[in-house]
């Protein structure tokens, strides 16, 4: 009896022990998850990865939201990749339209990095706002980029995707999400509200482009001198910046800018001569035979190989702004032709897809790939219009194109 007793105790005695030790693992298991998301917000906030770059300039452009549904003028948005960044003056344009006694608001909202399949979620949140505030845009111009919409930068995304996904997506989107996948939306959950939109997969993927950085295309290469100069013309260029600018404030999107860049009336004509220096050494053949190999290696740009999905999104982006917009215009913006050249069969492919889009959203696409006012000195690289040339000279195009619509 008094054996049976002892043991009962003994075990009893045990299992509290057993118990205890099992908190105290459970809880030191919490406390290092909490110290590891804690560091790693420490330092994601430390590097400014949620202010920079892409991340960055969405961050900033969807918190102006807000203040663009109450602008009094007519509002017009270019929506649309890097080249739209490059490519189109939002001032500019509206001093233009200013003095023909037009007033509008008109907005940058080019993102590079942004495949279709993330600004269809952009372009959910841009409807949102004006709904719920009960504003239509004046004119939303949105551009088809073919070699955005490539099996290759859908695979190149990869690294990106979930942290991109969680940044643009609502609740409701993730939910819809979390239905069909439960893992997969526990994670996405996660990542929003965890680990401030930055996936495990970005992180290792910064990490291991700084550690080890991928090879740039230099298969063809400059000079020493020209190097030489490219690099002190592009020193002197950031000093009449900082001399000319000394008020502004280092973001990715600016208001005040409405998304854009500066323009040739604020710069001095010593820094526009700068610049036309600049971009003679900056704009050699060697330059545009390694950018051009660079596109085909990260972008198809050249072969053209659509992935459905993201043409599917993008139909999505068109038919998002056609419920909050009075006009929508789709556009293909100007192309290097003289060092972009699509095969046959791209040509063929991108002509399918522009039928698909016209079809599905009911608006002709207008293909300004190879407007005569654009040329081929009016490029910084073999994609993107240069500042002060290209973007000038093709805003002064679309002015010309939509200001009967003010």
């Amino acid at each position: 009896m008094s054996l049976s007793i002892s043991n009962s105790n003994h075990q009893g005695t045990a299992t509290m022990t057993s118990q205890k030790l099992y908190g105290k693992s459970i809880l030191v298991i919490g406390l290092c998850m909490a110290f590891a998301l804690i560091s790693i917000h420490l330092i994601l906030h430390g590097m400014g990865a949620n202010s920079q770059g892409v991340l960055g300039r969405v961050t900033e452009s969807r918190a102006a939201l807000p203040q663009i549904v109450k602008e009094p003028n007519d509002v017009v948005m270019f929506f649309g990749s890097s080249m739209t960044r490059a490519g189109f003056s939002p001032r500019k344009f509206d001093a233009d339209l200013a003095l023909r006694g037009k007033q509008v608001k008109s907005f940058n909202y080019g993102f590079g990095g942004l495949n279709p399949y993330f600004q269809d979620f952009l372009s959910r949140r841009i409807a949102d706002e004006f709904i719920k505030e009960d504003r239509r845009i004046k004119l939303t111009m949105i551009e088809f980029n073919p070699f955005q919409t490539t099996q290759t930068r859908w695979d190149r995304a990869a690294p990106v995707l979930d942290s991109f996904l969680t940044l643009l997506a609502n609740d409701e989107e993730l939910m819809e999400i979390a239905k069909n996948d439960l893992t997969r939306g526990v994670r996405l959950f996660n990542i929003k509200y965890l680990r401030g939109n930055i996936s495990a997969e970005m992180i290792t993927s910064f990490f291991g482009r700084g550690m080890f950085p991928p090879q740039s295309h230099q298969t063809f290469k400059d000079d020493d001198e020209t190097i030489a100069q490219r690099r002190r013309l592009g020193r002197l260029l950031g000093q009449k910046f900082d001399e000319e600018y000394p008020d502004h404030k280092p973001v990715e999107w600016s208001y005040e800018w409405q998304g854009g860049g500066t323009i040739p009336q604020e710069r001095s004509a010593e820094t526009l001569a700068i610049f036309n220096d600049y971009y003679r050494v900056t704009q050699t053949d060697n330059a545009m035979r390694n950018d051009r190999l660079s596109r085909i290696n990260s972008a198809d740009i050249e072969q053209l190989h659509f992935e459905p999905l993201l043409v599917d999104h993008f139909i999505n982006i068109v038919k998002n702004f056609q419920r909050v917009s009075e006009n929508v215009e789709v556009i293909m913006l100007p192309k290097n032709s003289k060092w972009i050249k699509t095969t046959p069969e791209a040509e063929k492919r991108l002509a399918e897809v522009i039928t698909q889009i016209e079809q599905a959203t009911g608006i002709k696409l207008k293909n300004h790939q190879n407007i005569p006012q654009i040329t081929p000195q009016m490029y910084r690289d073999t994609t993107h219009l240069s500042r002060y040339r290209g973007d000038i000279a093709y805003t002064d195009y679309l002015i010309d194109q939509y200001q009967s619509l003010f």
